[in-house]
């Protein structure tokens, strides 16, 4: 390690290289208790081109050093910036922040792995495109850093994975590849086609550990003339199976044409207060309680943001589909607003109205403090189809363990056309380390229970890959043996994120185990 870095700092410059206790503090979970350190680097490298991130490879190649590779490090309820194996390199990407190309004509961008929603968001409005992007409900992330980990936002593109179009990518030996029509060179459809000759390799660097993304087309959407972010409110805890049997039709044959997200009556109570401020009693929130915050925040029970975009006469067809749809469900309230699509900068009121628009903030941190102290949490997220029996049973089986454990449960769903992926945040305060303890000894018994019944997760904390890898387990493992042969293929000494997803290189595979 010690060559290695000596090395790192002749390559990139000692002002690239961070070695301290104090520097690297910034790479930890920000979400653990502040007295652990069992997932901790000894060094971070922060490269500003892709050349530096080939000599990065080539030196961790030839001193045998674990890297662990991050954009802007943000994944903070799966484990942040912090590395899977102890020890290992950071190699953070924040420095490499330009968008590289807009093209307003197809409704695409070029950015490099550095660039956060907000920065995308401001160099458009700079620019005067009339584009919009999708981001989270954080806007502090990396547009490549979420894509590459499955992450959702909120526009019609808002599968981020399946909106990315065209990766550059420097492999474990340092050689840079480019996938689909940008291996053609000087290729001129690169951001605009995702395929190329022969098979797709943009999925291999989707969650792996298999090369290090330095460049990423991403497609947007074109500003619509009328914009219409909406609101859904149901009274009752009953009525999640109507609701999401209602939702699924117009979702899949895009009358609702953006990912919806249903949120719980629990989730707004936590919007800028605590627990303590709600109620000072032990064990799970009376009912009365929730009425209360139903009453106060002037929520349902259940509560469905979604928006429709396009021309107003259309918007207006849609809008009447959706209400005649949810009118058959008693108590159900649709509520909608028009804003014209050139301006939803200066009218968008509120954290829904502008995350359905790609508007990035930071509103939802407001959320953390439930338990008072430092907020932190641990994301659970299932996925299931998208049907109502589904959504049902899985609030039927997380409910009463999360609740077990002495924490509150306050589920959301993010919907697809045919599928739905159920966000279950685990809050604690992390100066609290027995709360913090429950929370990461309820995560296994979650990840057990839910494969029981047939739900896998797909994004995991980095505590808990090995573990949520194990229960694909289809085949005997088929799918886990087909990633470790490619890992001992592409990267033979195992250098790149090692552990990434529970795929360990040869050297470290059966000690694993």
């Amino acid at each position: 390690m010690t060559r290695a870095v000596e090395a790192l700092v002749a390559a990139l410059g000692a002002d690239a290289v961070l070695t301290s206790e104090e520097e690297l503090r910034q790479f930890r979970d920000p979400y653990s208790f502040p007295g652990w350190d069992d997932l901790t680097a000894s060094a971070a490298v922060l490269p500003s081109s892709v050349e530096e991130v080939q000599a990065v490879v080539r030196i961790a190649h030839e001193h045998g050093v674990p890297l662990w590779t991050h954009s802007q490090g943000r994944n903070n309820a799966y484990g942040g910036p912090a590395p899977r194996l102890r020890g290992s390199v950071i190699v953070s990407l924040r420095r490499m922040n330009r968008v590289l190309e807009v093209n307003e004509e197809l409704a695409y961008a070029l950015v490099e792995p550095g660039v956060s929603f907000f920065d995308l968001y401001e160099h458009l409005r700079a620019g005067g495109y009339r584009l919009w992007s999708s981001m989270p409900d954080l806007g502090w992330g990396s547009v490549v850093g979420n894509t590459l980990e499955y992450g959702w936002g909120y526009t019609p593109n808002g599968d981020h994975a399946s909106s990315q179009c065209g990766l550059e990518v420097v492999l474990a030996n340092g050689d840079v590849l480019r996938t689909g029509m940008g291996a053609i060179d000087g290729g001129r459809a690169w951001q605009a086609h995702k395929r190329g000759l022969g098979p797709s390799a943009d999925g291999l660097f989707m969650q792996s550990s298999l090369g290090i993304v330095t460049k990423m087309g991403v497609w947007l959407m074109p500003e619509p003339e009328c914009y219409v972010p909406c609101r859904l409110t149901l009274r009752h805890e009953s009525d999640l199976e109507a609701l999401v049997d209602t939702l699924r039709p117009l979702v899949l044959d895009r009358t609702i044409p953006n990912v919806p997200l249903i949120g719980h009556a629990l989730g707004a109570g936590a919007w800028g207060a605590t627990r303590a401020d709600w109620y000072q009693g032990d064990g799970p929130l009376p009912d009365e309680v929730v009425e209360r915050i139903m009453r106060e925040r002037g929520v349902g029970r259940w509560n469905v943001r979604f928006a429709l975009y396009g021309y107003e006469a259309v918007v207006d067809a849609q809008l009447e589909l959706v209400e005649r749809a949810f009118g058959r469900i008693p108590g159900a309230e649709v509520v909608g607003k028009r804003i014209a699509g050139a301006e939803v900068a200066d009218h968008a009121a509120n954290l829904a109205e502008r995350a359905q628009a790609g508007i990035p903030g930071l509103e939802m941190l407001e959320m953390l403090n439930w338990w008072g102290g430092e907020g932190g949490h641990l994301d659970f997220s299932p996925v299931a189809p998208l049907t109502g029996k589904d959504a049902v049973s899985l609030v039927r089986l997380l409910r009463p363990l999360v609740e077990a454990a002495g924490l509150d449960y306050g589920p959301a769903f993010i919907v697809t056309p045919r599928s739905l992926v159920h966000i279950c945040p685990i809050m604690y305060d992390t100066t609290n380390e027995r709360q913090v303890r429950a929370a990461y000894d309820l995560y296994p018994v979650l990840v057990r229970e839910t494969a029981k019944a047939g739900f896998g997760l797909y994004r995991a904390h980095l505590q808990f890959m090995d573990l949520v890898a194990e229960q694909y387990d289809w085949g005997g493992h088929a799918l886990r043996r087909l990633n470790e042969k490619l890992k001992d293929a592409l990267d033979p000494k195992g250098i790149l994120s090692p552990g990434k997803q529970g795929v360990w290189p040869a050297s470290l595979r059966e000690a694993r185990r």
